[in-house]
C-alpha cells in the first residue's frame, strides 16, 4: 500500500506540473485558446476575445469590417490584426474584380496568424526545455510524453528537440497570402467559395478537398508544409534562416516549394514575383490583436 501511495503522489505531482508548466506559457506568450480544456480560460484567466461570424456577401463582409476599423492601411501602421475570423467566404466573391483582392487578404490573414500563433505557444516550449537541457536539467516524464506526441503530431521520425524545431514553425503570411492568392484567384475560384479551399488541397488527384471552415483550411495548408516528406526543403531553408537569427522571409522560403505544384520552378516564380509586386512581406510582422475594438 505505502508503495502504491508514492506512485499515485508521484502521478499527481507529474500532472500539476505539467498543468501548471502549460498555464504558464500560455501567459508568458499571451495567447490563449477558447474552450479547450485546461485552457487558460478553463483556469479562469483572462483571454483575448475573438468573433467568428458570416456574411452573405461581399457588402456585408466590408460592413463587418468598418465596424471593427479593420483596414489593410491600419494593419500596416499598427502592426495588428483584429480577431476577426470570417467562416466562409460569400459566393458573390466569384463575381468580385481584382481590386477586390485587398478583401481577401483581410479575410485569410487573421486564420494565418492564428494558426501560426498557436504554433509559436509550442515552439516557445521547445526552446525552453532546449535551454533547461542545456543547462544540465533533466525533462520531466510529461514533457519526454508531450514531445512524443509533437513527434507523431508533426510525423517526425525523432522526439529530439532540435529534430522537432525544424517542424515546430511558423509559415510567413506574405508566402500564405502569396499562395492562396494564386490558387483562388484573389478568392474567386469554386473550390475558395464553395469547399473553403484556398491552396489547392486535393483529395484525390482529380477531386479538391473540402473543408469545414476556413480555418480548417489554413491549418491543414501549414501543418502539411510542416510535416510533409515533400516539403523537408522548405524547412530545412526555414531552419537555417533561424540559425542565422534572420527573419522568416516568404520570398526566401519559396524556394522550398518545388514539389507544391506540378509547374515546378514556374510556380515559384509566380509566387515570389506576386510577394514582391504585392509587397506582401509587410504582413510577416504583424500579429493579433489582444483586445477587440469597434470604430469610435
Amino acid at each position: 500500500m505505502v508503495k502504491q501511495s508514492k506512485t499515485q503522489i508521484s502521478l499527481i505531482v507529474t500532472l500539476g506540473l505539467m498543468i501548471l508548466g502549460q498555464v504558464g506559457f500560455a501567459i508568458y506568450k499571451g495567447h490563449y485558446h477558447h474552450n479547450t480544456p485546461g485552457s487558460a480560460k478553463a483556469v479562469g484567466l483572462v483571454v483575448p476575445k475573438e468573433k467568428h461570424f458570416q456574411v452573405s456577401s461581399v457588402k456585408e463582409l466590408d460592413h463587418v469590417f468598418k465596424n471593427w476599423n479593420y483596414t489593410l492601411t491600419k494593419a500596416k501602421s499598427d502592426g495588428k490584426v483584429p480577431r476577426l475570423f470570417l467562416a466562409k467566404l460569400p459566393r458573390d466573391m466569384q463575381r468580385q474584380k481584382k481590386s477586390s483582392n485587398a478583401s481577401f487578404i483581410q479575410v485569410l490573414l487573421p486564420h494565418i496568424l492564428k494558426v501560426n500563433e498557436k504554433i509559436l505557444v509550442d515552439r516557445a516550449r521547445l526552446l525552453d526545455m532546449q535551454k533547461r537541457q542545456k543547462a544540465g536539467h533533466r525533462l520531466l516524464h510529461a514533457e519526454k510524453m508531450w514531445l512524443s506526441k509533437l513527434a507523431s503530431d508533426y510525423r517526425c521520425k525523432s522526439t529530439r528537440i532540435e529534430a522537432l524545431l525544424k517542424h515546430v514553425d511558423i509559415v510567413p503570411p506574405s508566402l500564405a497570402l502569396a499562395q492562396a492568392t494564386i490558387e483562388t484567384g484573389g478568392g474567386r475560384s469554386h473550390a475558395a467559395v464553395n469547399k473553403n479551399s484556398t491552396f489547392g488541397h486535393m483529395r484525390t488527384k482529380k477531386d479538391v478537398a473540402k473543408f469545414a471552415s476556413l480555418e480548417a483550411n489554413v491549418l491543414a495548408y501549414i501543418t502539411n508544409l510542416n510535416r510533409h516528406a515533400a516539403y523537408k526543403g522548405f524547412r530545412e531553408i526555414r531552419a537555417s534562416l533561424r540559425a542565422k537569427n534572420k527573419p522568416l522571409c516568404g520570398h526566401t522560403l519559396a524556394a522550398g516549394l518545388q514539389k507544391f505544384s506540378e509547374r515546378g520552378h514556374a510556380y515559384i516564380v509566380d509566387v515570389q514575383n506576386l510577394i514582391k509586386r504585392r509587397d506582401l512581406r509587410r504582413y510577416d510582422q504583424m500579429t493579433l490583436d489582444q483586445h477587440m475594438r469597434l470604430k469610435p
